[in-house]
């Protein structure tokens, strides 16, 4: 098949494309410039293209990028709720518009360096979770419809990572020197505050640390640079303290000494990747509300209209309005939505 394939200039992107070069199909490189600093990422890119001898383009989607993903973090962080801008962009830009150009240039299918596994069963296009259980990125892809589930493909799904370091190394495809991108790519250097505030400079003002009946017990410098069950941080004595709520139209922090706890969740814009149950309908699950976090035993609610419930077995720390919570089978993705309210 003609196949085209993302690459960033990483070793998992560069170790993709040679496996499927390597099983006789025709590839073609395609990489992203979602802000300026990515013209250095194309470079990268094309030195890995080289090495493999395949054609490689370059796509601007800087004007996407900032409408579809720039904004959307800015307004969310404005809004004291938490974004998770990696598995909007997955959706929409990257296995979106990218697939999109892909497709209209012949490509029969589309491939990138995620730790993650899809299956077919019976025309319904499951996702799983990657074999390598410390890389595995099924959160982040959670939100792919079951078209772009056709016509995507993984194929470290079933490696581990140190198969693709090593596989990397023997073919030379990276140089040993380079370090891998753990942050935000349009953040590299971390320091989201920063950037929401260069957008909105209105949010950076002082406000008060309250504690739960009101008092003020110190001063912040913007209320959208705290998260809910944050510990650290808050410059005051006599903690463990952790932030319970925040006000960004007040301006205002909440703290307490208990962390706040859940038993049960609001979800809109869910995605399902099972026959979508008529609303009333539960299923039991193991959920997760951020990437690092553990899974939790609990039961979805089906609502309809795009709307479902989560009904945790014991109360849970810390949720975040604004992220993604992704119900799992096992180490099958079952469904996810965006966490409205508690």
């Amino acid at each position: 098949m003609k196949i085209g394939i993302g690459i960033s200039g990483g070793v998992d992107s560069a170790v993709t494309a040679a496996l499927l070069q390597g099983q006789g199909h025709d590839v073609v490189g395609y990489t992203m410039v979602l802000v300026p600093e990515h013209e250095a990422t194309a470079k990268k890119a094309a030195a890995v293209a080289a090495k493999l001898k395949i054609p490689h383009k370059v796509v601007d989607l800087r004007e996407a990028f900032e409408s579809e993903i720039l904004q959307y973090f800015t307004e969310t962080y404005a809004a004291g709720r938490t974004p998770s801008p990696c598995a909007r962009c997955n959706r929409c830009i990257k296995l979106g518009m990218l697939a999109a150009v892909m497709q209209a240039e012949g490509c029969e299918r589309m491939a990138t360096g995620h730790y993650a596994r899809i299956l077919n069963s019976d025309g319904q296009y499951q996702l799983w979770r990657g074999l390598d259980s410390t890389k595995d990125q099924s959160y982040f892809l959670s939100q792919l419809t079951q078209e772009q589930l056709a016509y995507t493909l993984f194929p470290l799904g079933e490696m581990e990572k140190t198969q693709v370091k090593a596989m990397g190394e023997m073919f030379d495809l990276v140089p040993k020197s380079q370090s891998e991108s753990q942050d935000l790519c349009f953040l590299p250097n971390g320091g989201f505050a920063d950037f929401v505030a260069a957008r909105k400079p209105e949010l950076r003002q002082e406000g008060w640390i309250l504690d739960e009946d009101g008092k003020r017990l110190g001063k912040h410098n913007g209320a959208f640079q705290y998260t809910i069950g944050q510990r650290r941080g808050l410059g005051l004595g006599g903690g463990p303290w952790f932030v319970t709520a925040i006000d960004t139209q007040a301006n205002s922090v909440t703290i307490a000494h208990e962390e706040r706890r859940t038993e049960c969740v609001h979800l809109t814009g869910v995605n399902w990747l099972v026959p979508e149950p008529e609303p009333g309908t539960t299923l039991r699950a193991q959920f997760q509300l951020r990437y690092l976090m553990k899974p939790r035993d609990g039961v979805l609610l089906a609502l309809g209209g795009g709307q479902a419930g989560i009904l945790f077995r014991e109360p849970v720390p810390a949720v975040p309005c604004g992220q993604l919570a992704v119900a799992y089978d096992g180490d099958r993705v079952i469904a996810s939505g965006w966490i409205e309210r508690d």
